[in-house]
């Protein structure tokens, strides 16, 4: 099993079974360009995205295995990265899994290699996670726990991070800690 990452056009152009649907609610990007528009995360059979590969020019997604399946959370982020440095990233990969686990996620997809099936948008390496809830994700990105990974992360690759609710709109108390952080870190930039 895979995950495919893509937009609805992408979604509705492949044919995606509405039950594939992981994914695609309101979302929040943390970390980008994010070029992929509105994600959705679908479920596909390995063989689906070879289909797809051939059917259709420019998909503008990409596809990650799978390691697990999904369960009830209500949030999933969707990272993805280009490496520039692997051995100054390794710190991060072997720190991040207790992080996440920390804050009540679970990685549903795992690659070092991102099948992209399209577009501009290019990563070297991709993850899934589910957490129980928006609030969950963004106070894993957030914390004070993840901030010495994340600065390695950024050291080491150009990411992209996004926060996409299962369904409708990201809570407003998710949505309010996600932009008073990212507020926060543009005036710190400046």
């Amino acid at each position: 099993m895979k995950y495919l990452v893509a937009a609805r056009p992408a979604i509705d152009a492949a044919g995606i079974d509405p039950a594939d649907i992981v994914a695609a609610g309101e979302f929040i990007v943390f970390e980008g360009p994010w070029t992929l528009g509105a994600p959705i995360i679908a479920r596909l059979d390995d063989d689906a995205v070879d289909d797809i590969r051939t059917s259709i020019s420019d998909l503008k997604a990409y596809a990650v295995e799978a390691l697990a399946a999904p369960g009830a959370g209500a949030a999933f982020v969707v990272a993805a990265h280009r490496m520039r440095n692997l051995v100054a990233f390794q710190p991060y990969a072997e720190q991040v899994d207790a992080v996440v686990e920390r804050f009540g996620g679970r990685f549903l997809a795992r690659s070092a290699k991102a099948e992209m099936l399209g577009g501009d948008f290019v990563s070297d390496r991709a993850v899934i996670l589910e957490f129980p809830t928006a609030a969950e994700a963004v106070a894993f990105y957030v914390s004070d726990v993840y901030a010495p990974l994340l600065k390695i992360r950024h050291a080491a690759a150009d990411p992209c991070f996004v926060v996409v609710a299962r369904a409708g709109a990201l809570p407003s108390e998710a949505r309010a800690a996600a932009e008073s952080y990212l507020r926060a870190r543009a005036a710190s930039s400046h």
